[in-house]
């Protein structure tokens, strides 16, 4: 009986069960036992959300807590304003949004946790389950091995590579994931504190070829920008990252090099996406294994005719890939509840009831699950039109503080050669970039979620590391609201 409560009350096990269940998610032949799985580890995650604050207080002891309690306090009131409509399911979206804030990010709050022990078994995870995914899915590219099963199209998917996963920008993401994780892997001081073996770098070498390949050929645009902005902002933090002053003078020299380098790095990441697509377009017609005869789609107004030749991008030609009118949507929903919001799971509902189609591209979701998976493809969007501008505000107060707080330490600490904290701070830069264009940040059980808060969780134990008698709790109840707030 012991040992099942030191399970049940294990929220590392949890963490790392749940990320890796929701990576499952997204890879086909195993989504429907995954998803089977997710259910047990929901109530799992909702059993210690009480355990916890029951036996741990956590909810008082996470940094920046109280913004986030006061944002699911409002989310809370949303669900009841609309308390005819789908009711059960945004108390289910509260309770996932509880998991992402008080389990997830709130893993500070566990004393004698070696989070870098946690953090090295997932990254270990990620890179050799992505690696491995990954060449099963080429190698069935290259023997010519396309096929569809329930709606869902393997290998290639719109003339994208989309390997055994559920959707090239899945692929896109996890490849990008799979890359930073490497490059943390690479760190000596990350591996020393761990107490874990170091990983060999001709398997990390390989690793970075193959799910580099990946992200080239599923032309993810969003995957794209997500691995652009982590170097570059990598590259910010290597130019400004010190603890002596700049002059003026250096700081704009060293500004303009940060533009050349990042229209280095755009230029560079197009030209080899561009050259990874045609070199595998010509290998497979050589071979005589690309030939995919594609039916004529309609997408919205446009008609695309898609060709025999695999070409490895988006047939739909257009910059946006309608996230435009989405995001037109969302504001038309957002000036009808403009103060507290609409509810997650009103978005599909409310957007049948208002519009003539209804939320656009929801019906690539199939009927069951369009309810739950549409989303607008903009993280802050999603909150705006959910939360409205009372949750959208409390929100971005949190999210600034954080990113206020973790900026000063990152580009002020010295010894950080060899840390990982450069690299996940980098990534979290990034992955606030990619939420223009996805469905990420909250709202969204999935592994791109919350893979999110998990590395926002590892952030903030170096944060309480640097600020070990900040307690935020005393500059809001003792007459410094205005420190607090800022």
């Amino acid at each position: 009986m012991d040992k099942l409560k030191a399970v049940l009350t294990n929220n590392s096990l949890f963490r790392i069960s749940y990320i890796v269940c929701l990576f499952f998610c997204n890879v086909s032949f195993v989504q429907v036992p995954a998803y089977v799985g997710l259910v047990f580890l929901f109530l799992w995650g909702v059993f210690l959300l009480f355990y916890n604050e029951r036996k741990r207080r956590v909810f008082s002891k996470t940094r920046f807590g109280l913004w986030l309690l006061a944002f699911l306090f409002f989310s809370t009131i949303t669900a009841i304003i609309h308390i005819k409509d789908n009711f059960f399911y945004n108390i289910v979206i509260q309770l996932h949004v509880s998991i992402c804030f008080f389990i997830f990010y709130a893993l500070h709050t566990e004393k004698h946790l070696n989070f870098r022990r946690e953090l090295y078994g997932v990254c270990r995870f990620i890179v050799y389950t992505t690696t491995i995914v990954g060449v099963l899915g080429l190698a069935c590219l290259m023997a010519g091995i396309s096929f569809e099963v329930m709606s869902i199209k393997f290998i290639i998917y719109e003339n994208r590579f989309t390997g055994i996963y559920s959707n090239p920008n899945t692929l896109g993401f996890v490849s990008v994931v799979a890359i930073f994780c490497i490059h943390m892997l690479t760190k000596t001081n990350f591996i020393e504190l761990s107490g874990q073996e170091r990983v060999s770098r001709i398997w990390l070498l390989s690793a970075a070829a193959i799910n580099s390949m990946c992200l080239f050929l599923c032309d993810s645009n969003g995957a794209i920008v997500l691995i652009v902005f982590y170097v570059i902002t990598f590259v910010l933090y290597k130019m400004f990252g010190s603890e002596r002053e700049f002059s003026k003078k250096q700081i704009i020299t060293k500004l303009i090099a940060l533009v050349l380098a990042g229209t280095f790095i755009v230029g560079c990441a197009f030209f080899v996406r561009f050259f990874t697509q045609a070199g595998f377009t010509e290998i497979l017609e050589k071979a005589e294994v690309g030939i995919q005869k594609l039916d004529e789609q309609k997408m919205e107004e446009d008609i695309f005719y898609a060709t025999e030749r695999i070409t490895f991008s988006h047939i739909n030609k257009n910059l946006d890939s309608g996230r435009f009118k989405l995001w037109r949507q969302a504001a038309s929903l957002f000036s009808d509840f403009p103060l507290f919001g609409i509810g997650k799971g009103n978005v599909y509902d409310y957007g049948e009831s208002k519009f003539d189609n209804g939320i656009a591209f929801s019906d690539i979701y199939g009927e069951a699950l369009s309810k739950f998976a549409t989303d607008f493809h903009n993280g802050y969007a999603t909150i705006l039109v959910c939360s409205g501008i009372i949750g959208f505000v409390l929100f971005s107060i949190f999210g600034l503080r954080f990113a206020k707080h973790i900026s000063i330490h990152v580009f002020k600490a010295k010894n950080l050669k060899d840390s990982i904290l450069p690299c996940m701070y980098s990534f979290l830069c990034a992955y606030l970039v990619y939420a223009f264009f996805e469905k990420a940040l909250l709202y969204d059980v999935s592994f791109t979620v919350l893979f999110f808060w998990l590395i926002m969780g590892y952030v903030s134990c170096f944060l309480c590391n640097y600020e070990p008698d900040y307690r935020e709790g005393i500059y809001l109840f003792r007459r410094k609201v205005r420190k607090s707030i800022l």
